[in-house]
């Protein structure tokens, strides 16, 4: 699809659940952003690296793969791997229009350097 198409564009975010039953998969817009693909992209990247679920509760590890279109961030915890995955979406139809959508994701604001650790 191409970059300079206009609409709104949905950032949809899927994740895996265990229950007794099994696993089911939960998908769900984290926001929504009207103007081109190329700035939802960006906004669905900003998204992305602010990206800060509860679980896991105590996070070992963070890598974010960019797939294709959208991305895939696995989360190690001490005890469990969780997988989110992200993509942007063009809304089509909506059947209450005028309902306000989830609000865009803030923009990230990534943290400061640390200071090097000093001799002591």
């Amino acid at each position: 699809m191409e970059d300079q198409a206009r609409g709104t564009w949905g950032l949809m975010m899927s994740c895996q659940h265990a229950n007794p039953t099994g696993l089911y998969k939960q998908t769900r817009a984290e926001g929504h952003v009207t103007g081109t693909r190329a700035e939802a992209r960006e906004a669905l990247h900003r998204h992305v690296l602010a990206f800060d679920p509860a679980r896991p509760a105590m996070p070992v590890r963070r890598v974010i793969y960019e797939d294709g279109e959208g991305y895939l961030v696995i989360i190690q915890g001490r005890t469990q791997t969780y997988q989110y995955e992200f993509k942007l979406c063009r809304v089509v139809l909506d059947s209450q229009p005028n309902a306000a959508p989830p609000a865009a994701p803030p923009a990230y604001t990534p943290p400061p350097p640390a200071a090097p650790p000093t001799a002591g």
